[in-house]
């Protein structure tokens, strides 16, 4: 876990004593107490060295001017607490960009209430890269294809075809022969052969003939014939001819 360094800057040492017992005490895991600084000449060499996350500043060590510059300077950067005693002054500060401030004589609820937040914010810086990260690696992650299964209504039963299963499909009038690969005979199911192009198109099928469709890895050969057409093995050993008019869905292999 993340311990913020911590930057204590009051003329009084009872309030710079006062601020890091609290912290010591109810938040000794979230804070560390990097420095003590009793003069505003320290104020921006303390807290511009990269490795201060939270500055507690007291208005008595500043004048207005100082101040103003000093908190719009420094709170882009780390986080600022401001002290006083006035709760004007304080609501000023606030506009410049402190975020919170602690009226003296504050109890321990309204420190608590202000580390609180001081950690909501703080935590979420932390968390920023791990957030951005994860949402670039999910702008690389490869979508998992959703696949819908085929349903063959049969005499009595019910067959759900998972597409990996199946090879190529013929058409045979109103219905389409699936050719599986691990069955010796094709499933005829009641549908066209344009539906199933339409249905099978995004798992990798191709139509290569007007009446077959195949799945692309399934094809182990292709042979000219003397007609211009291919010759189509398949890994399973059936052969299928590919049409010059489909010739185009070859791309990148034929060409």
């Amino acid at each position: 876990m993340k311990k913020f360094n911590v930057v204590i800057a009051s003329a009084s040492e009872k309030t710079r004593s006062n601020i890091k017992q609290l912290l010591e005490f109810h938040f000794h895991f979230d804070f560390e107490t990097v420095a003590l600084i009793t003069n505003e000449c320290d104020v921006l060499s303390a807290c511009t060295s990269g490795t201060v996350d939270v500055l507690f500043i007291d208005s008595n060590l500043l004048s207005d001017f100082d101040q103003n510059q000093i908190i719009e300077k420094l709170s882009s950067e780390i986080r600022i607490v401001y002290l006083s005693k006035d709760s004007i002054q304080a609501a000023d500060a606030f506009d410049l960009g402190v975020i919170d401030y602690l009226i003296y004589p504050f109890g321990i609820e309204r420190f608590h209430k202000c580390i609180k937040k001081l950690l909501k914010e703080l935590n979420s810086i932390v968390d920023f890269p791990m957030q951005y990260m994860q949402k670039m690696l999910r702008q690389f992650q490869v979508p998992i294809e959703k696949k819908d299964p085929i349903i063959v209504k049969g005499t009595g039963n019910i067959r759900i075809i998972d597409t990996d299963d199946i090879l190529w499909v013929a058409s045979a009038g109103n219905y389409v022969e699936l050719h599986l690969s691990d069955e010796q005979r094709p499933i005829l199911h009641r549908e066209t052969l344009t539906s199933m192009l339409n249905k099978l198109t995004s798992h990798g099928f191709i139509q290569v003939h007007r009446s077959a469709l195949v799945k692309k890895r399934s094809i182990s050969e292709l042979k000219p014939t003397d007609n211009g057409d291919y010759l189509i093995t398949l890994k399973n050993g059936a052969l299928l001819n590919l049409s010059r008019r489909y010739k185009q869905s070859m791309a990148g292999i034929l060409n």
